[in-house]
């Protein structure tokens, strides 16, 4: 894997992935995908590693035949609020679509692929000019969208094991680094 050094101006569609020294428990050991950033406005972005155990009440207006699609922690913004987003991959890049009411209906009669849609539980926010910083004091790293990274996970776990392995193909100091306890005092 590389790791994006330059500063692009734009970085939507990028994946963040939590380093080993974010030790916020919101992201700690985290995948995201940014799907809105821009320099002056700022940055929204969901967790991708975080699936809910379970089925959390969805909200009444989100068709019965969606019931099956994956939920995942998307941040610590706006828990309330469900994100119903679809995933497309194009020749231009990966993104997340989040969709409305009308959108859900059109879906219906679609049947998406399994893994096309997804939910999220609230979202990441960062305003103009935070997430740079983060980035530039090394509490995250950019990559570009795989389909490896962007297959859904279906256990906290495997979630965790996803991460653990970006930081193993990012060389042997991060993987050391991924395998330490949130408490080092129990190690």
């Amino acid at each position: 894997m590389r790791i994006t050094r330059s500063k692009p101006t734009n970085l939507t569609g990028s994946l963040l992935v939590a380093l080993p020294s974010l030790l916020d428990p919101h992201f700690r050991r985290t995948i995201l995908f940014l799907v809105k950033h821009d320099t002056s406005e700022g940055a929204m972005g969901v967790i991708l590693n975080r699936p809910q155990a379970s089925q959390p009440d969805l909200d009444d207006t989100i068709p019965e035949e969606f019931g099956k699609v994956a939920v995942f922690e998307g941040g610590p913004v706006e828990q309330h609020q469900l994100i119903l987003a679809r995933m497309i991959v194009a020749v231009t890049g990966t993104r997340f679509e989040a969709l409305g009411n009308e959108d859900r209906d059109d879906l219906l009669s679609e049947k998406p692929s399994p893994g096309e849609l997804r939910a999220f539980i609230g979202y990441a926010g960062w305003t103009a000019g935070q997430l740079e910083r983060e980035i530039a004091e090394k509490s995250w790293i950019l990559l570009p969208p795989t389909p490896e990274i962007l297959t859904a996970v279906e256990s906290i776990e495997a979630g965790e094991d996803l991460w653990r392995g970006i930081m193993k193909n990012l060389g042997p100091w991060y993987h050391l680094m991924s395998l330490a306890p949130d408490d080092l005092s129990l190690n």
